[in-house]
């Protein structure tokens, strides 16, 4: 009976350590025992020698049981199937999924199994009762980030179930992994995972304990590439189940085509292959077993779109949003530039105006609208700088000449101070940029003074004529004429005289020479009035030469002469530092600076040629600097 008990025990132990020495089983008379369980741990799982299904990378769906940390690596989301038989007519298959989930990390999902089926069971008396079946199932789901840097982490939820014939038995289990890739290691990557971290335990009937605890620590080499398509890399897996178990392996690949695979699974030597055909992998191993060789047959697929082809597009699509936001932003900015300028222009403002289009231009230099518009500011600027100039130069002038007629006033020379005033300011003809109650002041006060004056000649002339003076009273009432034409009574005087006159022929010649006398100095005061001193100075000789005496040729004869007399020294040096200053500035390139000294020359000296050619030389220069 003992013999036939041994065989009976020997059979269940051969058959549950078809993957694995450690794994043991128990038969009683009373039923079965409580059990190790062999999926508890992956140290002696069966492999087709890829590297992507190690603690070291976990860059598979196998990672779930592996090393969860793993998945916060993987790039697609891929289903795995593994197919492995064994020794002794033993079934191993694997079912998971990894499915990364961008910004968060990754979840994944294993059903494992293992079985064996015709183990012959004896009852204690060691009588046969038949062949039963023992299998072993886990079912894990994993979810895994990365949580600092080059470091990753994984968690493992599983539930272990455990049959042997009519028996079965439940139990929980959590594993934890992690990964890290230290830039050390240029590329080099370090696994470590902890199964049954916290774990229940199996009751088949017997004693039972908690599931063991098991270490596993994994090694990558970093990737060697040979040319842009070949790559090669090595793996070194050490797992502690009670004892040392390692697993190493080397791998070259040819991108897009397959892998060669080979390495030692705890001491024996393992062999396999993987082809590539998409985003379809097909993967074989033949590994020396204790008795006999093992076969593993995994098939793995990928499906939607790579994590990082994800990534990449979002970051494109953030990128186009960002430039279309900020091109919104610049439309919007354009727009409310535009409006502005827009404004400004109807407001006058075209300094501002100017400013906003020019901005706009650099803004859309393609847009030749903006362009024009700010051609036309810088248009409206050159001629509102024009209008102010002239404006401001008349206002000087017009400064200039009612300071001259005031002084002419105050002299008592009327004549003077009407001719010059009508030589700025003729009747019908106001000059522009004086403001129009200055010129009705001067206006005014001149009025006055002629009527005044107009009115002494005329009471002169008749005086003098009552005396039986003639010529003078013709003198007198010439000047009353000339000041005041329409003045009655001095056209009275005037045609009383010509009756007294003719009454002579030595009267009538001398009144004709009186009557040339007084026709040149009326053509010296048209050509002084017009700026035309020279002919003005010809005009009161002839009448001197006529008449020396005559008082009214001998005062225009010194009013031409203080126009055509050099200035008073201290006059004289004024001038000329106020031209050596508008020429410094002038040098300089600031013409407005310039033009204001040289401005101030003509108002010291109205008739100075040169520094009216220089006021006409800056106004040209500060208008050429306005259309740039």
């Amino acid at each position: 009976m003992k013999a036939l008990r041994s065989v009976s025990l020997l059979l269940l132990l051969v058959a549950t350590q078809a993957i694995g020495p450690a794994a043991h089983a128990y038969a009683q008379s009373s039923g079965a025992a409580g059990t190790s369980n062999l999926l508890a741990s992956p140290g002696s799982w069966p492999t087709t020698g890829a590297l992507s299904g190690t603690t070291a990378l976990g860059l598979d769906p196998s990672a779930v049981y592996l090393n969860p940390a793993g998945l916060a690596d993987q790039d697609e989301r891929t289903f795995l199937v593994h197919h492995g038989l064994l020794q002794f007519d033993t079934s191993w298959d694997l079912a998971a999924v990894a499915y990364p989930i961008p910004g968060l990390g990754a979840a994944g999902l294993g059903l494992a199994r293992i079985g064996s089926s015709g183990i012959e069971a004896y009852d204690s008396a060691n009588q046969p009762l038949g062949t039963i079946g023992y299998s072993e199932t886990s079912i894990a789901v994993s979810v895994a980030r990365r949580v600092y840097g080059p470091i990753g982490a994984g968690i493992s939820f599983k539930v272990l179930s455990q049959s042997l014939g009519a028996v079965s038995a439940a139990a929980p289990s959590m594993d934890l992994g992690a990964v890290y890739r230290p830039e050390l290691l240029r590329g080099g990557q370090v696994g470590f995972s902890v199964q049954n971290v916290v774990a229940g335990s199996l009751d088949l009937g017997g004693a039972t304990s908690s599931l063991s605890r098991s270490f596993r620590l994994g090694l990558a080499s970093p990737e060697w590439r040979f040319g842009r398509l070949m790559a090669g890399r090595a793996v070194a897996d050490l797992a502690r189940e009670g004892v040392m178990k390692t697993r190493l392996g080397v791998e070259a690949t040819r991108l897009g085509i397959g892998s060669l695979r080979v390495g030692l699974d705890r001491g024996r030597p393992l062999f396999g292959f993987g082809i590539n055909w998409r985003r379809y992998g097909l993967d074989f191993a033949l590994a020396q077993g204790e008795i006999e060789a093992t076969k593993q047959l995994a098939l793995h697929v990928a499906w939607g779109e790579p994590l990082s082809q994800y990534e990449e597009r979002r970051r494109a699509e953030y990128a186009r949003a960002a430039e279309d936001s900020v091109r919104a932003r610049r439309a919007g900015l354009v727009a409310r530039d535009r409006a502005k300028a827009e404004q400004a222009e109807s407001i006058g403002d075209w300094e501002r105006a100017l400013l906003l289009w020019e901005i706009l231009v650099r803004e859309r230099p393609d847009d030749k609208t903006y362009e024009a518009r700010a051609a036309a500011a810088r248009v409206e600027i050159q001629a509102t700088a024009k209008r102010e100039v002239e404006a401001e130069s008349g206002r000087r002038v017009a400064s200039t000449i009612a300071s001259m007629t005031r002084a002419s006033l105050r002299r008592g020379d009327v004549e003077e101070a009407t001719w010059i005033w009508r030589g700025f300011a003729p009747p019908g003809h106001p000059p522009t940029g004086v403001a129009p109650e200055s010129l009705a002041a001067v206006e005014a006060e001149l009025l006055v003074a002629r009527e005044r004056a107009a009115g002494r000649a005329v009471a002169r002339a008749d005086s003098l004529r009552l005396a039986g003076r003639v010529f003078d009273a013709a003198e007198q009432a010439a000047l009353a004429l000339r000041l005041k034409p329409d003045d009655p009574q001095a056209q009275a005087v005037w045609a009383s005289l010509q009756v007294l006159v003719h009454k002579s022929a030595d009267t009538a010649a001398t009144l004709g020479r009186k009557l040339e006398t007084l026709t040149a100095v009326h053509e010296a005061s048209q050509a002084f009035n017009e700026g035309r001193y020279t002919d003005a100075q010809v005009a009161v000789r002839r009448a001197l030469a006529l008449e020396p005496s005559n008082m009214e040729a001998r005062a225009w004869r010194d009013r031409i002469e203080r126009r055509l007399s050099t200035p008073k020294p201290e006059v004289d040096a004024r001038i000329k530092q106020l031209y050596i200053k508008g020429m410094e500035a002038f040098s300089s390139g600031d013409y407005r600076e310039a033009l204001r000294n040289w401005e101030q020359i003509l108002v010291l000296d109205p008739l100075n040629e040169s520094a009216r050619r220089n006021v006409l030389e800056a106004r040209d220069r500060m208008k050429s600097e306005a259309r740039r």
